[in-house]
């Protein structure tokens, strides 16, 4: 048994009029239109993302050494937080390749993204005059002699808080 649609439902691909051109769809006739360029919706990247081996990590960051620094300041859109924090990766132990092959594993792996942010954040809370709204971090590595230094920097808008006095 096979079911038929009414004759009013079907649907057709068939052009019935002749396709126009760019200057006759806007409306003007002969002469380009010019619009503003926008950026694609998705933009695809492809990246390589390693796991290190967590309780590794977790070691690492527990006898790494990590310096903090901030300050607040007054823009046009409010106060905003600017704070940097320096974390060493103690790796004297390992040889010059293994440094090279654990930066670039270090480098990929997001759950020490993850953690470093979180540290960062809390350093960036600590020092701050008052609550930090959403932060934007920025991480970087680099090779140092006593092993891998990681620097996190981080803007967060102020969010209440005591303003500070100029000395």
């Amino acid at each position: 048994m096979t079911l038929r649609r009414p004759a009013h439902q079907h649907q057709t691909c068939a052009r019935t009029e002749e396709p126009g051109t760019i200057g006759s769809a806007n409306g003007m006739q002969g002469k380009p239109h010019l619009r503003k360029a926008r950026p694609p919706l998705v933009q695809a990247r492809t990246a390589s993302l390693l796991r290190a081996v967590d309780g590794r990590v977790r070691e690492l960051l527990a006898t790494a050494d990590a310096v903090s620094e901030g300050q607040a300041r007054d823009e046009e859109a409010g106060r905003f937080w600017y704070g940097s924090t320096s974390i060493l990766l103690h790796l004297d132990n390992l040889s010059t390749a293994q440094r090279l092959t654990a930066r670039a594993v270090l480098e990929r792996d997001v759950h020490l993204r993850a953690r470093l942010l979180r540290f960062a954040g809390r350093e960036a809370s600590l020092r701050a005059p008052g609550g930090l709204g959403p932060m934007t971090c920025e991480v970087r590595f680099a090779d140092d002699p006593g092993g891998l230094r990681i620097d996190v920097d981080v803007q967060a808008p102020l969010i209440g808080g005591r303003r500070r006095r100029a000395p």
